[in-house]
């Protein structure tokens, strides 16, 4: 009688043994776990078998709802950060934790040199200035008056020789290389070309102004001198 139970002892330690060692499921997410508040990001539980069963989503080791191997978190806000997990059903291991980083969206300047009106002829440089984010290397796009006219992965797009062709409003937006993150389009600057008629002075300009009119008073003083000089010397004569 003993050993004819053995065998069937051994069929119900097979049946049980996988459930104890099924792995944990494993968390993904897309597009990357750090973004910009609005992004849209979605978690993915692959536990491995079939789909249909109830996914347990936990959010700081806290259970924030029950739902289908795919959870979509839209327009994300800084209050959704934190380490995500997923388990299968009730007694399932959980999945590793994966932490999501979400930081306000950036807002770039744009800084015009030399400034926003100048002469044709000059060369002007436009900065993409993005602050507060950890985002390492950038792509900028730059727009003047709404349309795409240079992208770069230098903050900097120089104009040479600019003419009245180049008035307008320019902004500018940066997305991260390799990544999906992407700023918010910065404010208008506007970029005003003036031609020959409405020259603007540099300070060598004034300075050459300074010097011709110098040499002018001079001149001027000189000749007052030698007038003088002449007419006293004719008094002279007058006397002998």
């Amino acid at each position: 009688m003993e050993l004819s139970l053995l065998p069937l002892m051994l069929l119900l330690i097979l049946n049980v043994h996988p459930a104890h060692t099924q792995g944990k499921p494993k968390l993904t997410v897309k597009p990357q776990s750090s973004v910009f508040t609005g992004d849209t990001v979605t978690l993915i539980c692959d536990e491995g078998r079939s789909t249909g069963r109830t996914i347990y989503w936990l959010k700081d080791f806290k259970r924030i709802k029950a739902g289908s191997e795919t959870e979509k978190l839209r327009e994300v806000r800084v209050s959704d950060g934190g380490r995500y997990a997923c388990a299968v059903d009730r007694k399932t291991t959980q999945s590793q934790g994966v932490v999501l980083t979400v930081r306000e969206r950036p807002k770039p300047v744009v800084r015009v040199q030399p400034d926003g009106r100048v002469s044709r002829g000059q060369t002007v440089t436009l900065s993409c200035d993005i602050q507060q984010t950890d985002v390492i290397n950038w792509r900028y796009s730059w727009n003047k008056d709404d349309s795409e006219i240079h992208v770069s992965q230098s903050q900097e797009y120089r104009i040479s020789s600019v003419n009245e062709s180049h008035t307008g409003d320019y902004s500018c937006t940066g997305r991260e290389t390799g990544g999906s993150r992407y700023s918010h389009t910065s404010d208008k600057v506007t970029l005003t070309v003036s031609g020959s008629s409405g020259l603007m002075f540099s300070e060598a300009h004034v300075l050459i102004i300074g010097v011709i009119a110098g040499l002018n008073v001079i001149l001027l003083i000189f000749f007052l001198v030698l007038l003088c000089c002449g007419k006293h010397n004719k008094d002279t004569i007058w006397t002998f």
